[in-house]
């Protein structure tokens, strides 16, 4: 996995909070004050790093799966719903208590995200986005059978897919995201031979 894919997804994990931000910088820029340099420089990084973001992620999450990769079925799987919202309660919500109007609680805000960034990108950290929610993909911790091979021992895995429902014996074909992580796509029944 790429380091930039893995930047993109840390920096749009804390989309919620981007979007306060912009809101408060907006608020503030209306409202008028006297030295807007910290609410527009704070609207212009969002933007580009965003933007960026956005399309590193899209452009790794589209990078097409062979049919001629190994094809699993699944033995078991469950759907992982409480890591989004653990993420957003525990490192997000606590960042709104900094005032993104002076420079001074900016430069502290930069402070603690630098280190929950190198945090992320030390553990490999891009499961727990709520963007990857939105654009409707699942988290799964599943337990897997390479397809032909009754007789081998199952693959436990967590897979990332576009798939609002992974039931047992779907079959899948995935490719390693990181250590821990692996995205995958189901193969509808008429794909599969």
């Amino acid at each position: 996995m790429s380091i930039l894919f893995l930047m993109s997804m840390f920096f749009l994990s804390f989309a919620p909070l981007w979007i306060c931000i912009i809101c408060i910088d907006a608020k503030s820029l209306i409202e008028g004050t006297d030295n807007p340099y910290t609410e527009w420089i704070s609207l212009a990084l969002i933007a580009v790093v965003l933007i960026a973001s956005v399309s590193s992620a899209a452009k790794t999450l589209k990078m097409q799966l062979s049919p001629d990769e190994d094809r699993y079925m699944v033995v078991a799987a469950e759907k992982d719903t409480v890591s989004t919202t653990t993420y957003l309660l525990s490192n997000v919500l606590p960042l709104l208590a900094f005032d993104f109007t002076l420079w001074f609680d900016a430069v502290q805000f930069l402070i603690i995200l630098v280190f929950l960034a190198m945090l992320c990108l030390l553990h490999y950290r891009c499961d727990s986005n709520v963007c990857l929610e939105l654009a409707g993909y699942r988290l799964y911790n599943c337990s897997l059978r390479g397809k032909g091979k009754p007789d081998a021992k199952g693959k436990k895995a967590t897979i990332l897919i576009r798939r609002k429902q992974l039931n047992v014996n779907d079959e899948i074909i995935f490719r390693r995201l990181n250590d821990n992580l692996y995205i995958a796509k189901y193969m509808a029944p008429e794909e599969q031979t």
